[in-house]
This record gives C-alpha cells, structure tokens and sequence, in this order.
C-alpha cells in the first residue's frame, strides 16, 4: 500500500476522474491509442466551434480515422479551391481503392462535411477546426514512474498538456528530486493524487509542435457523440 492508502491503480482513478471534471473538461477513462490505453483523457470543446458545427448540420461524428486524413485532404470552401474524387483515390492509392475512396467520400457528403459541385468538385464545409480549447492526459501509475513517463511522453501526439498521476507522497518526492528535470525536458507534468484531492506539483510545458493533428482530431472526435446528446 502506498503512503497515500491507495493498494491498485484503479483506486486512484476516481480523485483524477474529480480532478479533471473540475477544471471543466469531459473525461473519458482507459482511452485507446494505437501505443496502448491513456487512464484518462480531458477534453474542453470550444463552445463556439460547437455551435458552428452545428449550425451546418454535422451532427454526426466524422468516423474513423483514415475517413478524417480524407476530408482533410479536401480544400475548404472558404479557400474557393477544389478537388476531385480521381485526384483523392490516387493520393490514398497505398491505402484504399477507388472504390473504397468514394465509399468514404460518399459519408462526408451525406453527413454534410462535404459537398459536391459542378463536375463533381469537392469542397469540405467547415470553419469550425479545432473543435477543442484543451486536451488533457493523465496516466496513473502507483509507483513504476519511468514506464509512467515514457506513457506521457507519447500521448504529447495528442493532448496539449500531459501528465503522470501518482499518489501523493511519490508525487511530491519526484517533484523535488533530481528526476524532475527529466520530466522538465520531456514537457510532462506530475500531479499528486490522494484520496480526495489531486494537485498539480510539477507544471507540464505545452508543446503543439508535437502533436499529430489528424490524430488529435480524431481523439477529439470521440467526445462528440457524448456532446451531441446536449443539443
């Protein structure tokens, strides 16, 4: 047992759960990457994308990720440029038949991220990316810290801000140990987790530039449908 009473891991995932819900963020728990599962995963959706999306009748999640890389491929409307359904099966040639291109187009254009214009052009109707204020990434471990911190520093793909969880007195120890510089360098942060109450000891730098944004979007896809419920 650790020095904050917590024998399991899953035991401390209700205070983070709390921890993540008071900063305003929706949370979801054991979240699939393709590196493995993130304990848990805050999202803070931007309230007038939300509504943006809305007002254009995309109600629907996007889908899978491969249908998310293909309506990125597809020019915005608002930039008066275009594409064709020939010039997309040949990007993704590696990836997906013709056949199988057009099934997917076919999606967006009935879920209304995509519509179809003289000659078959495509434009994509959007105006509302990134759906998102924040994502947040928790991993909890009760005492393997490096496996922890190796977890944290993949899902910096997605999330903004990434942190190790751990319980209190370990948190606290690492924080002002030589260790913490590593965490410093690598842009995670650790949070303290008791009973009731988690604390942030060492603050995470933000670093953008290494997130993969179709991946990101994608995570971020998968809270629309609880969203969707709202409106």
């Amino acid at each position: 047992m650790t020095d904050s009473g917590f024998r399991f891991e899953h035991e401390m995932a209700d205070s983070a759960r709390n921890w993540l819900k008071c900063q305003g963020l929706m949370v979801k728990e054991e979240f699939y990457t393709p590196w493995g599962i993130c304990d848990l995963v805050g999202v803070e959706l931007d309230r007038k994308q939300v509504r943006t999306r809305l007002r254009l009748g995309q109600k629907q999640p996007i889908g899978p990720l491969i249908r998310l890389e293909i309506l990125n491929a597809v020019p915005d409307a608002e930039e008066g440029q275009s594409t064709t359904l020939e010039e997309l099966a040949h990007k993704y040639q590696d990836l997906l038949t013709a056949t199988e291109v057009r099934a997917e187009i076919d999606k967006l254009v009935t879920s209304k991220f995509v519509r179809v214009g003289e000659h078959g052009t495509l434009q994509k109707l959007n105006g509302w990316v990134p759906l998102h204020k924040r994502v947040v990434a928790l991993e909890l471990k009760l005492n393997r810290v490096e496996e922890a911190l190796g977890q944290a520093i993949s899902h910096q793909a997605f999330a903004e801000e990434s942190f190790v969880g751990l319980p209190t007195g370990l948190a606290e120890r690492i924080a002002t140990s030589p260790r913490a510089p590593r965490f410093q360098a690598q842009g995670v942060g650790i949070v303290s987790v008791g009973k009731k109450l988690c604390r942030v000891v060492l603050r995470p730098e933000i670093r953008r530039h290494q997130i993969n944004l179709s991946f990101q979007m994608h995570c971020v896809e998968r809270f629309w449908r609880t969203e969707i419920r709202g409106n």
